[in-house]
C-alpha cells in the first residue's frame, strides 16, 4: 500500500509539474510536456482536456487572476482583523469562527504565494532556456533536464 501511495504522489507531482509548464510557461506541445514530465502523451492529453479545458482557461488568466485574488484575500484578512481590533480593550480576541476564518485565509494566501513563487521561477527558467538555446542548443537540452528536476523539487 505504501508503494501505491508513493506512486500516486509521484503522479500528482507530475500532474502539477505538467500543469505549471502548460499554464505558466506556455509549453503546449503535448509530446514535449510528456517527455519533460515523464508520462505518456495520452496522459497529458487527458489532463489538458479534463474539466472542460480548465488548463487553457488557467493559462489565459494566470497572472491577472492571482494578483487580484491576492489583493482580495489580504483585504478580507485586514477587514476581519480591523473588526476584531475595533472591540473594547480586553475583548480583542477572535472567536472560534473568526479564528477559523483567519486561519483559512492565511493558508489560502500562503498557497497562492507559493504558486506565484513557482510561476516566477518557471518564468525565469523559461527566459534563461530561450537565451541558452540561441547560444548552444545542446547545452539548453541539458539545462532543461536540470531545470525540470529543480522545479519538481520546488513542487514538493
Amino acid at each position: 500500500m505504501a508503494k501505491q501511495k508513493n506512486t500516486s504522489q509521484s503522479m500528482q507531482q507530475k500532474h502539477e509539474h505538467a500543469k505549471l509548464l502548460y499554464t505558466v510557461q506556455g509549453v503546449t506541445v503535448q509530446k514535449e510536456l510528456s517527455e519533460r514530465v515523464g508520462v505518456s502523451p495520452q496522459t497529458i492529453n487527458k489532463w489538458v482536456n479534463a474539466d472542460d479545458r480548465l488548463w487553457d482557461r488557467m493559462r489565459e488568466s494566470t497572472l491577472i487572476t492571482k494578483e487580484a485574488e491576492m489583493r482580495r484575500m489580504y483585504m478580507q484578512l485586514t477587514e476581519l482583523n480591523d473588526k476584531i481590533m475595533g472591540r473594547e480593550k480586553g475583548d480583542r480576541f477572535a472567536n472560534s469562527k473568526e479564528a477559523d476564518t483567519l486561519s483559512k485565509i492565511a493558508k489560502a494566501i500562503k498557497d497562492m504565494e507559493t504558486e506565484t513563487a513557482l510561476a516566477e521561477i518557471m518564468e525565469v527558467m523559461k527566459n534563461f532556456l530561450v537565451f541558452v538555446r540561441h547560444q548552444d542548443y545542446e547545452k539548453a537540452k541539458e539545462i532543461t533536464v536540470l531545470a525540470d528536476h529543480f522545479i519538481k523539487a520546488q513542487i514538493r
